[in-house]
């Protein structure tokens, strides 16, 4: 007979308590606590078994002495009435005894129900052997119900740290952290033609239109219903994350193929309407997909590649794209002259290049564009479009970026002569603009050789309104007010916020290219240019209009009152060493 004051019951409590402090693995402890039941009961074999959330079901947590047939028969067991004994015990929360194992070879087995902290039942002890249940004292069986709730204790406490950690709390899918680590693990354990890993990322089309009009709760409710439908429309090996916002990625054991299949699945999962406090919410949702080894073998890259092609997803008809497309392999090359910027503005590997900006009546140049190009020694020669996103992004490299761009406009103003001097504008980053800092060096420059800053023009693009700090409103004012003029760029493109545009001091408009493109074909476009030539008009600004390109684009213009014109109609950009000769070019005849 074993008590509870026992040297082998308070060692065999003593040992499984530290191990539990220690942080040891809750399978690990609760076999060492099977292990010396074992010992101290005499019998074959000792299991615990732990019920699932539904409580429908009990599975192998940990055991000792058990082999074979008989692991399988406990791997997994259904609560009921009748049927094995650890499924009976726990549905009548009694002890139970019967056979378990295959037929051929049964054994008698012994089961008690255990339970947690709070008194509910939490899983099954499972005696095997052919004994009898009092073989096994009470304190021993008591001492091993309590060491059974404490280590379900320290795991939960450990499982909600872990959902802390890798969880995201608002749809319960795993969280970027664990994302990052599953594609890790995943390739660790090799990533070759025979077993391929595909790499979906997906964003929601559209989703800050539902935050800004309906509010971040019913955003936050639409979020969890996608993270549902895309746990329904994925195969369960399928592992499904929320990235952040609006973001959300998946890894399949799959090829190119099935991949973009299952993004079908989802894109179809995702096509029926939420409906979200009175609210019919349609879900489009775009998908980019990238393969190992097909696509690319390193972890870092294969992202890369399906975020670009998520990006890319979103000018297709499907909503999917595949990062096999040449689009997106350029797309990937580019991308790579972040890294490069800085030293080619130390190389002198990037450039300006100017492009006339004529008087659409008596066809003088009136001014001219700065525009950068980048002759990068593997991709050839970059426009603006191809680097300036990734100088953007990173605030200290934006910033670098100006003050060079500043700086090389001020020295092509000063090498020109005097009779061909004309504004020069430039388009600049408004999150660089929060302090004067940035233009301090180009104004030194202009003011010691004695120009006029009225010769620089800072162009500021229509979609920067929505989202203009006080702090670049303020440097806008005290810029103004030394001469630097600003021009509204791309108008007509994006989403102005019209009271920002009414305390702002542009002194011009220019018409986005798309518009002035189809203005010779579309009457519904010459209406709106007549309409913007009246609001420039009501403002006291000139108008300019880009990318004109035939001449008659630029009657319809100069009839509707448009007084300045920039696009190839009159000329390509041109090098510095050209400008003083296309100032005294003659553009009416073009």
């Amino acid at each position: 007979m074993t008590d509870s004051s026992s040297p082998s019951l308070i060692a065999l409590e003593r040992d499984a308590l530290q191990a539990l402090v220690d942080g040891d693995p809750i399978d690990s402890v609760l076999r060492d606590i099977a292990r010396a039941a074992g010992r101290l009961h005499a019998g074959p074999g000792v299991a615990f078994l732990r019920l699932d959330e539904s409580g429908a079901s009990l599975s192998l947590l940990a055991q000792d002495g058990l082999q074979g047939p008989m692991l399988d028969a406990l791997e997994t067991i259904r609560v009921g009435p009748s049927g094995p004994p650890p499924g009976v015990a726990v549905f009548t929360n009694a002890p139970a005894a019967g056979l378990l194992g295959p037929a051929e070879a049964p054994m008698v087995v012994f089961a008690e129900p255990l339970t947690d902290d709070d008194g509910r039942i939490a899983g099954a002890l499972v005696l095997a052997g052919p004994f009898r249940p009092e073989e096994m004292p009470e304190p021993l069986r008591r001492t091993v119900g309590r060491l059974f709730a404490v280590a379900l204790r320290r795991d939960l406490r450990d499982r909600e740290v872990q959902d802390l950690i890798y969880r995201d709390p608002l749809t319960g899918l795993p969280n970027r952290r664990c994302f990052e680590e599953r594609l890790a693990e995943t390739f660790a354990r090799g990533v070759d033609a025979a077993c391929p890993v595909s790499v979906l990322f997906m964003d929601l089309d559209e989703f800050k239109k539902v935050n800004d009009t309906l509010g971040h709760e019913v955003g936050d409710l639409l979020l969890a219903i996608v993270g549902s439908r895309l746990r329904r429309a994925l195969s369960t090996d399928a592992f499904v994350a929320r990235l952040g916002g609006d973001e959300f990625a998946a890894i399949v054991a799959a090829d190119a193929g099935t991949a973009t299949a299952a993004a079908g699945r989802i894109t179809r999962a995702l096509k029926e309407p939420a409906m979200l406090r009175g609210y019919r919410l349609p879900i489009y949702c775009s998908i980019g997909i990238a393969t190992c080894p097909d696509h690319e073998s390193d972890p870092a890259l294969l992202k890369r590649l399906a975020d670009m092609a998520m990006y890319y997803a979103k000018q297709s008809a499907t909503g999917i794209a595949s990062a096999a497309t040449p689009e997106v392999r350029r797309a990937m090359s580019i991308s790579a002259v972040e890294f490069d910027i800085p030293a080619a503005l130390q190389s002198n590997q990037i450039g300006l290049v100017f492009q006339p900006r004529v008087n659409l009546v008596s066809g003088r140049v009136t001014a001219f564009e700065a525009l950068a190009r980048w002759n990068h020694p593997t991709l050839g020669v970059l426009a603006p479009s191809h680097f300036i996103p990734w100088v953007e992004r990173r605030p200290d490299l934006a910033v670098k970026y100006t003050e060079w761009l500043l700086q090389s406009l001020a020295d092509t103003l000063i090498r020109l002569p005097r009779d061909a001097l004309v504004p020069i504008s430039i388009n600049i980053p408004v999150a660089v603009m929060q302090s004067d800092a940035v233009f301090t060096a180009m104004l030194g420059r202009m003011t010691a050789a004695g120009l006029p800053l009225s010769l620089l023009q800072v162009e500021i693009v229509e979609r920067a309104l929505t989202r203009m700090p006080a702090e670049v409103e303020a440097v806008v004012e005290r810029m103004v007010g030394l001469g630097i003029t600003f021009e509204l760029d791309d108008f007509g493109s994006g989403e102005a916020n019209l009271a920002v545009l009414s305390r702002l001091p542009f002194s011009a408009i220019k018409i986005a290219g798309e518009i002035v493109q189809t203005v010779a074909t579309d009457p519904r476009c010459e209406r709106l240019i007549d309409g913007v030539a009246r609001f420039a008009e009501t403002f006291g600004v000139s108008l300019c209009a880009e990318h004109v390109e035939s001449p008659a684009q630029r009657d319809i213009l100069r009839r509707l009152g448009v007084e300045q014109g920039q696009g190839y109609l009159f000329g390509q950009p041109l090098p510095a060493s050209e400008l003083a000769a296309a100032v005294r070019t003659d553009h009416r005849g073009t």
